[in-house]
């Protein structure tokens, strides 16, 4: 009778293994690794709100006005027609620090260019995301492209009774 040393016993296990893991290879699909899952447009918002918050801005709305994004305005290369709007209210004035807050917002266009791509993307029938100073007349606004991405409104030095505008831009009293 032949005794199985250790040295047996682990290349007989190791041989099992492998003849298992042979036999089973086919069985099962791969699973893929995943990127981080896509937010839903709420969360999206919810989350971008929140990000205006914690930069010292203490009160920040949104809604949400569809099927307006084409009212007056021409050459949207896309079928989405809601315009988001993002309304940071300074209700306390501008020299305070949520005015400061919200000046410093409104000077850095990169920062409001990837909160409207995030948006745009994850909000199905956005087409334009504007942000805006409460009391004031002072807006940004954002215009969805064909491939999905936005850009930021160009003055137009068109007068106030050509209509429809081109998409992308505004009239001077209302772009920033």
């Amino acid at each position: 009778m032949k005794l199985f040393n250790s040295q047996n016993l682990l290349s007989a296990s190791l041989c099992s293994l492998l003849g298992l893991l042979t036999l089973f290879a086919g069985s099962y699909p791969l699973v893929k690794a995943q990127s981080e899952p896509k937010l839903g447009c709420q969360a999206t918002v919810d989350k971008i709100l929140q990000e205006i918050r914690s930069k010292g801005v203490r009160r920040v709305e949104f809604s949400v006005s569809k099927g307006t994004a084409n009212s007056y305005r021409t050459g949207n290369s896309t079928n989405k027609t809601d315009v988001l709007d993002v309304v940071l209210i300074d209700d306390v004035g501008a020299t305070t620090s949520n005015g400061i807050a919200i000046s410093n917002i409104f000077a850095s266009p990169k920062l409001l260019n990837n909160w409207a791509n995030q948006i745009v993307k994850n909000c199905g029938n956005t087409a334009i995301v504007s942000f805006w100073i409460s009391q004031s007349d002072i807006s940004i606004n954002y215009y969805i492209q064909q491939d999905g991405t936005t850009i930021k409104e160009k003055c137009s030095q068109l007068d106030n009774t050509s209509e429809p505008i081109p998409w992308g831009l505004g009239l001077p009293v209302s772009c920033g």
